[in-house]
């Protein structure tokens, strides 16, 4: 028998996440059986706003990381993109590579098949030093109907960072499947994509996908919104659809797969709360002092009977948002603490729906 996930099955989360102080705060505070059951990516995320973006990813990651976590880092962005900051030069991968290994924690890199040969000499040169294999992320926008030439590029990729395919972890990405007809559509090229991945040994295939809408402005404030979670829709057909091993699960959590490089307005006290098929979102209006209308989104929560009737041990997030219901802080925080409880809790409830346990 089936839950809304599926019962029984030794799943594992890929969340990929954006690499901001939200986020690592979140993976900072993860209970053990949450950490014990995710195999994060974190995307370095180009800012203009930041003096020294690898600098401050790597800052992060140390101070806020639990022990025992391999990390995945994509610098995919990047590569797109150029330097980034004021005091990098140089390869990203390579940099953070060597901070890592002087602090002696593990770094998995992240490539693709599509990557140039300087990113995939970063690979080789990473995977060497950490050990821990890698990650290759295939976007499935641009995965060939040719799976013969899929395959040849694939097997040339892998020559060129020294690895076989029992050492990395297969990343298959729908990106954004925001609504019921893109998800449908998604499928037939998904599995299409798993029976060619069933040609190799992989350590591991996971389908990620996203489903968070990548701006909340145009809502009506102060009003719970549900939202459903397509990119969970699509993992359970795909579940129940494919003729093979199940893949692990990949969302992009409370956000948006694409990233903004451009400086952006300050955001409005917004809500983000994840329930096992969708979410529950609002905004604040203007006319609160400061940023208390988190507070006041956090009442409505509590008031609707949609915020959680007991503090889940495995979601800090939801120990931070019921002492905001209450006001039993003196501020109602700032974006990137919006951030790190909203994921803290989407972690756990995650976690949870895929070990066929009741999400806090």
């Amino acid at each position: 028998m089936r839950s809304a996930l599926l019962v029984g099955a030794a799943m594992t989360y890929v969340p990929i996440l954006k690499g901001k102080l939200g986020e690592f705060t979140a993976l900072g505070h993860m209970a053990s059986d949450v950490q014990a059951g995710v195999r994060p990516v974190l995307e370095v995320v180009p800012d203009g706003q930041v003096h020294d973006v690898l600098a401050t990813f790597f800052k992060h990651a140390c101070e806020r990381l639990p022990e025992g976590l391999d990390l995945a880092v994509d610098c995919g962005e990047l590569w797109r993109h150029g330097p980034v900051g004021g005091v990098w030069h140089g390869p990203p991968l390579s940099w953070l590579s060597e901070a890592f290994d002087q602090w002696m924690l593990a770094l998995i890199p992240v490539f693709r098949p599509c990557d140039p040969d300087d990113a995939l000499a970063e690979v080789r040169k990473v995977q060497r030093v950490h050990g821990c294999g890698a990650v290759m992320r295939v976007e499935l926008a641009s995965f060939p109907s040719d799976h013969s030439q899929a395959s040849r590029t694939t097997a040339r990729t892998l020559r060129r960072i020294a690895l076989e395919p029992a050492e990395i972890d297969l990343l298959l990405d729908a990106r954004q499947v925001e609504g019921r007809d893109r998800a449908i559509r998604c499928v037939p090229d998904v599995l299409t994509a798993l029976r060619w991945a069933r040609s190799a040994s992989w350590r591991s295939v996971t389908v990620a996908a996203g489903a968070f809408p990548r701006s909340l402005r145009s809502l009506p404030r102060e009003r719970l919104i549900r939202l459903p979670r397509w990119d969970i829709a699509l993992w359970r057909k795909l579940a129940s659809d494919c003729d093979g091993p199940t893949p692990d699960f990949g969302d992009y959590g409370i956000t948006h797969p694409v990233m903004s490089v451009a400086p952006g307005r300050r955001a409005a006290p917004n809500l983000r709360y994840t329930l096992e098929n969708s979410w529950i979102v609002s905004v604040a209006s203007a006319r609160h002092q400061g940023n208390d209308g988190f507070f006041v989104l956090c009442e409505q929560l509590e008031g609707a009977g949609l915020g959680p009737a007991r503090v889940s041990s495995s979601s800090w997030g939801d120990s931070q948002l019921a002492v905001c219901a209450r006001r039993q802080r003196p501020k109602a925080g700032r974006p990137a603490d919006w951030r790190a409880w909203a994921t803290s809790r989407h972690l756990a409830v995650t976690t949870a729906a895929l070990e066929g346990r009741q999400g806090p």
